[in-house]
């Protein structure tokens, strides 16, 4: 009787064995069945506009309505697919060498369409011109980053939805490296010791960055207070007055072409001599000034810049 009572339960063992091995290789199967390439078409994402937009594939034309988008697109080696680009896309130097569809804030519908993209790039500036192109058919992707964070992150948006992730992730984790070497030194420090900067764009009128402007929020994560970081603008007009009465620790100049300006010129302004970022010498020219007003990977190097012209006895 037990002999039989034994037989029986390993007859009931050996059938749920024979079952569980059966489930694991079906399962099995089932994953080698699946796309192994990671590239997750189609997929939807939300940019920057809060938009719901469908990738179908890994695009393979891209016409790009903003320098920054240009250098993150070549930044990820995906020059080769960039067919259009604006008047102002000048980075690298091969972007120059793209076929031009109009203005930053002006795009030439019809040039963009003619480059045939199956993904264009665009900015919040271009808002009331996407509907014109999406009725062309065309897939259109919104990118505004407002601060260094917001970079890395849409830098990683823009290659997942391009095919370019692992790129994407390896320039941010550098970049990003990069950003905690210097906030790893002042992120500590007590607001007195933290300077009051102007940062000059434009001479005539006096122009300089709001809170609502990229080089505001540079200027904060490298350990400096803008002077203009009360005003809830962009881009921000101040008279001489104001600028004397805010008395800056430090000046950063950053002119565009003709209106260009040697730290000296600027240090011999009239009436400016009792401005502690004159008296005290600490001035600094920006050579490069995309690298502070483009949302772009090169705005490390416009960081790191600010931070040693802030605490030089911090950042070597």
């Amino acid at each position: 009787m037990l002999d039989k009572k034994k037989q029986t339960l390993y007859t009931v063992l050996s059938v749920i064995l024979i079952i569980s091995m059966a489930a694991f290789l079906l399962q099995g199967c089932g994953n080698a069945a699946k796309p192994v390439s990671g590239s997750g078409f189609p997929m939807q994402i939300t940019d920057d506009l809060g938009r719901v937009v469908t990738i179908k594939e890994a695009p393979q034309r891209i016409v790009s309505l903003a320098p920054a988008m240009t250098e993150i697109l070549f930044a990820l080696d995906l020059g080769d697919k960039v067919v259009g680009v604006t008047n102002y896309c000048n980075y690298p130097d091969e972007a120059k060498t793209k076929p031009k569809v109009g203005g930053f804030s002006t795009p030439n519908a019809e040039l963009v369409v003619t480059a045939k993209p199956d993904l264009v790039l665009a900015t919040k500036i271009n808002e009331n011109f996407i509907p014109q192109l999406e009725s062309a058919g065309l897939t259109v992707v919104v990118i505004e980053s407002l601060d260094m964070v917001q970079v890395l992150e849409d830098i990683k948006l823009v290659g997942k939805f391009t095919g370019a992730a692992e790129a994407a992730n390896k320039l941010t984790a550098d970049m990003q490296k990069r950003i905690d070497s210097i906030t790893a030194k002042i992120s500590r420090l007590p607001d007195e010791q933290k300077p009051a900067v102007y940062f000059e764009i434009w001479p005539d009128p006096l122009t300089t960055g709001g809170s609502k402007s990229f080089v505001n929020s540079l200027i904060t994560m490298a350990g400096g207070k803008n002077i203009a970081g009360d005003v809830e603008q962009d881009w921000v007009n101040l008279s001489p007055e104001m600028v004397l009465a805010r008395d800056p620790k430090v000046a950063i100049l950053c002119h565009h072409g003709s209106s260009l300006q040697t730290v000296e010129e600027f240090k011999s302004r009239k009436g400016w001599e009792q401005v502690s970022a004159i008296r005290n010498d600490r001035v600094g020219l920006v050579v490069d000034e995309n690298t502070v007003v483009r949302p772009a990977p090169r705005m490390v190097e416009g960081f790191e810049f600010m931070a040693k012209l802030f605490h030089p006895d911090l950042i070597k």
